[in-house]
């Protein structure tokens, strides 16, 4: 236990940012504020760990040495105290057990970190704390999310933290189908690559993907690397107005324009049919 702890410790002072945007925050020192935050989390909660684990296990070691002397006890007794612990645990306590193990799994395990950039049912921000029964969500408009520790360990959620510093910043949308390809890929790679949160020296050039053909447009898929989840939010702000400024400078529109201008077509050549008869 104490392993793991120093191993978390370690890990969560190594990190450079514990924020999901690269903000100037109105916090003074607010990096410094959140690392000690995180760092007494840890403490507490292995302490607590700590001192909860051998009584439990004191606890359940004298249960089951008592379990065959309970034949000699009254069995009126007996299954009066077995029925209040059962429906203690299973109605009263169960929420809090239940929080309470998962927090336990939550804090030997590195599915969920301090400091990590998660997603959990839409809410994107960064751990800021995992306590006993609940952990808090610190999202990017500093509103803190809170998760109960079951719910974290039942659930599917992104965790852009685990293993890979770099990440794929991708934006999806639409064109005519009349666009020509090669011209717009050229103009969005170049117009990706003079954001700033893009580093061309150490990365490949941004991608750009025909992901179908659709009836009235054609889906295309839009990447570049980032080097953290932070400096992907931003990268895609970026990529989603080179997108605009490129569609704006070629003349292009989107699918549902298209739909509107072919709709527009349709009439009026269905008005030149009518009056050719």
């Amino acid at each position: 236990m104490k392993r793991v702890e120093k191993k978390k410790t370690k890990l969560l002072e190594k990190r450079k940012s514990l924020e999901s945007l690269n903000t100037e925050t109105p916090v003074d020192e607010n990096h410094e504020e959140a690392l000690n935050r995180g760092l007494d989390n840890i403490e507490t909660r292995f302490m607590f760990f700590r001192r909860f684990l051998a009584p439990a296990m004191i606890g359940l070691w004298i249960l089951v040495v008592a379990m065959p002397y309970l034949d000699t006890a009254s069995k009126t007794y007996t299954s009066i105290i077995l029925t209040v612990i059962t429906v203690f645990f299973s109605l009263a306590a169960k929420p809090f057990v239940e929080n309470l193990f998962a927090g336990m799994v939550i804090s030997f395990s590195n599915s969920a970190r301090i400091g990590d950039t998660v997603e959990v049912d839409g809410h994107y921000g960064t751990i800021e704390e995992i306590n006993f029964t609940f952990t808090t969500i610190k999202v990017w408009d500093w509103r803190r999310f809170l998760v109960p520790n079951a719910k974290l360990i039942t659930k599917e959620f992104l965790n852009y933290s685990l293993h890979d510093k770099h990440l794929w910043a991708c934006v999806e949308f639409f064109v005519e189908p009349d666009a020509d390809m090669k011209e717009l890929e050229e103009l969005l790679v170049r117009k990706t690559k003079s954001s700033k949160f893009f580093n061309q020296n150490q990365y490949e050039e941004p991608k750009v993907w025909n992901m179908g053909i659709e009836k009235e447009s054609i889906k295309i898929w839009l990447a570049a690397w980032a080097k953290n989840p932070s400096d992907a939010w931003e990268l895609r702000s970026d990529m989603r107005n080179a997108i605009l400024e490129s569609l704006r400078e070629l003349g292009l529109r989107t699918n549902l324009s298209q739909v509107e201008i072919r709709s527009h077509q349709a009439e009026e050549q269905f008005r030149k049919t009518v009056a050719g008869h």
